[in-house]
């Protein structure tokens, strides 16, 4: 089962519960990281030593901004879990992704995320790790490193997690090191950045991203699975008995 922490910041962060444990998808802000603890313990009546692993959809900092102060809750045991590019990002041998239409792309983003964003804490990062710019190439330091481990891209685009029946899907386009998530038993897609969704009712394919002809192969890659439910990394939840892939999304 997959739960929407509501209120996190820019991004939407999810908790997927399995009976073997939890995973938490993109912990974008302290903030996230805090509203995370408050719904695993007092909703959901769970320790955080329970959570498993926290996973990135992609290596932007209003996805991984919180994940350290989460981390330092959970037990030791606990994986954090990155696309292989991320270790050649911290290592300094790869930039990030660059990143087109920033203002046709990237804007209406914020414009419909945030509302997500209620107190500064929502907004405050443990660095700048995950900028897109070159000026902050040599500040991508996380202190966690020593509980990371990266998703096997020998096996992409898709492959069991281990993890309930939960598949890991590359999903490039926005970056380079984009992935989803998809439960073929339960039709659920964790997309990230791939689709947003507004709030007005519909969703798009996102226009912010490094390729364009790379999101589009993305795209139809996760539109073959014919979801019936769409968590977007901005924006509401898509929901459809048959697909909630149809144009327009009937995101709610």
């Amino acid at each position: 089962m997959v739960h929407r922490i509501p209120d996190c910041g820019f991004a939407r962060s999810y908790i997927i519960e399995e009976e073997n444990g939890l995973m938490v998808v993109d912990v974008g802000s302290i903030g996230a990281a805090e509203e995370i603890e408050a719904y695993c313990t007092q909703i959901l009546d769970r320790p955080l030593r329970d959570i498993r692993f926290i996973i990135a959809t992609h290596f932007h900092i209003d996805h991984i901004g919180g994940i350290g102060a989460l981390l330092n809750k959970c037990s030791p045991d606990t994986k954090v879990l990155f696309h292989p590019l991320v270790q050649e990002y911290l290592d300094g041998t790869r930039e990030l992704s660059p990143m087109k239409n920033w203002l046709s792309g990237l804007i209406p983003t914020i414009m419909h995320s945030i509302v997500g964003v209620r107190k500064l804490s929502h907004v405050s990062f443990e660095n700048v790790a995950g900028i897109p710019f070159s000026i902050f190439k040599d500040y991508r330091y996380l202190p966690y490193e020593d509980q990371i481990n990266y998703f096997d891209s020998g096996r992409f685009p898709r492959y069991h997690l281990g993890f309930g029946n939960w598949e890991i899907i590359a999903t490039p386009g926005h970056t380079e090191d984009s992935i989803s998530l998809f439960n073929a038993d339960t039709r659920e897609l964790i997309c990230g950045d791939l689709i947003i969704g507004m709030n007005d009712g519909t969703g798009y394919q996102n226009r912010f991203h490094y390729d364009p002809e790379v999101i589009c192969k993305s795209y139809w890659r996760v539109r073959d699975l014919m979801p019936g439910v769409i968590y977007p990394g901005h924006g509401g939840i898509g929901r459809h008995a048959l697909d909630a892939m149809r144009l327009p999304f009937p995101y709610r």
